[in-house]
């Protein structure tokens, strides 16, 4: 409640006029529903992370509280994060979309270089700084949101055209995803193609073109698949699980056990038996089974309603924006959290192939809950519907980011 009382500080409902005799201006509150159901999911993350890491922590550090600590500290940065992207007026995200987008690419080829990247597991997705490691591809996730949120809103008029309002997103989405998929990070690659594919959509394109983009998506998917092995292991396993139950499948065996102990009301919190080392990867990308067999059916659904609230909020704050910016900014940051969530619950709950996404609030990570609190606090700054102050019209627009000989081309084709 402390931060929250903070939070309604920086941003007053009300301002007096200039004139004492004049009526009140009204400025808007960030939504405060969306921020109560943001806290709420990390507060349950940082029950679960306890709870699923205990024995894991206890075995590797010789300290059960190894993994919650570190939660603590990634989840302080997160309100640090949250308090910035909501005192600073989202619209200068539009003007660092190129530059913002620009240094996450850089990261992404950065991750590829032999000697600085972390590698676990055999993927290469995290930069060592000293005890702790970064992820690149969740910055990705939220620079590519909001440089297609300036670019279409900027091309607005253009999007049903397609090359006028596709080409250029697609040209850069194939960069990502070679830069992606070189890691290999296939979740990361189907959630950025995924946001674009929706916020295209949401901008104006035309259905015949979006269906398109899908059905070569559609058939893109079973290629990405067939090129490495264990993803075609990882496949068979989720349409046979009990073809090997000890081998590929174990993880989607162990999953569902988790849930079958869970039932109805769970097995109590803290009383996992999965997390005794049954259960690979409990406190990450399989927090959910954990949960489902702690809390039991019934804190698996309030999971989800507290997901769907945190969607309806945001796709409500979309459709009060009051510029094309804020609006396609905020349905870009819901619709990566909501696809995100439905993902890593659809692989918990063995309705969709393994896929290393965490659960966004919930799952441990420090990369992830640092980069999902600035998205919440950019979609919380987007709900005051202020406009921007008087300095950042001072700021330069994002064409002159453009390369010098871009600008010359463009001075000739004005001129000509």
């Amino acid at each position: 409640m402390g931060l929250l009382h903070t939070l309604s500080r920086l941003a007053p409902s009300r301002r007096p006029a200039p004139d004492a005799n004049a009526t009140m201006f009204v400025v808007q509150r960030y939504d405060r529903t969306l921020l109560a159901v943001t806290f709420l999911l990390m507060a349950v993350g940082v029950v679960m992370v306890y709870s699923a890491s205990v024995v894991t922590a206890e075995l590797r550090f010789g300290d059960g509280m190894f993994y919650l600590k570190r939660q603590l500290l990634y989840l302080s940065a997160a309100m640090i994060a949250l308090l910035v992207g909501l005192n600073v007026h989202h619209d200068i995200w539009r003007k660092l979309a190129i530059p913002f987008l620009a240094v996450a690419v850089l990261l992404l080829a950065v991750v590829l270089v032999p000697g600085v990247a972390a590698t676990a597991k055999g993927a290469s997705r995290w930069i060592s700084m000293g005890p702790f490691r970064f992820q690149p591809s969740e910055a990705v996730k939220l620079s590519w949101i909001v440089f297609l949120a300036f670019f279409l809103s900027k091309h607005q008029a253009r999007v049903p055209e397609f090359r006028a309002g596709w080409l250029r997103p697609l040209g850069l989405m194939v960069l990502l995803a070679g830069l992606l998929m070189k890691q290999p990070d296939f979740g990361s690659t189907l959630i950025c193609g995924g946001v674009m594919m929706l916020m295209l959509w949401a901008a104006g394109a035309r259905w015949l073109h979006v269906g398109g983009l899908v059905a070569i998506a559609g058939a893109l998917v079973p290629i990405a698949i067939l090129v490495e092995p264990y993803r075609v292991k990882r496949f068979l396993a989720f349409l046979s699980p009990e073809d090997d139950p000890q081998g590929v499948a174990y993880h989607i065996n162990q999953a569902l056990i988790s849930f079958g102990s869970g039932e109805w009301t769970g097995m109590g919190l803290g009383a996992s038996k999965q997390k005794l080392l049954y259960l690979p990867e409990a406190h990450t990308d399989f927090i959910f089974s954990i949960l489902g067999e702690e809390l039991g059916l019934v804190g698996v659904a309030c999971v989800m309603v507290l997901f769907a609230i945190f969607v309806w909020r945001g796709f409500r704050i979309a459709r009060q924006a009051t510029s094309s910016f804020g609006a396609l900014l905020a349905f870009g940051i819901t619709a990566e959290i909501g696809v995100q969530a439905m993902i890593n619950m659809g692989v918990a709950t063995a309705l969709l192939p393994t896929k290393g996404l965490t659960l966004p609030f919930v799952s441990y990570g420090g990369s992830s809950l640092i980069t999902l609190g600035a998205a919440v606090g950019i979609l919380l700054n987007v709900s005051r519907r202020e406009p921007p102050p008087a300095w950042v019209h001072r700021l330069p627009e994002p064409d002159a980011w453009r390369l010098p000989f871009r600008r010359a081309n463009r001075r000739k084709e004005v001129a000509a």
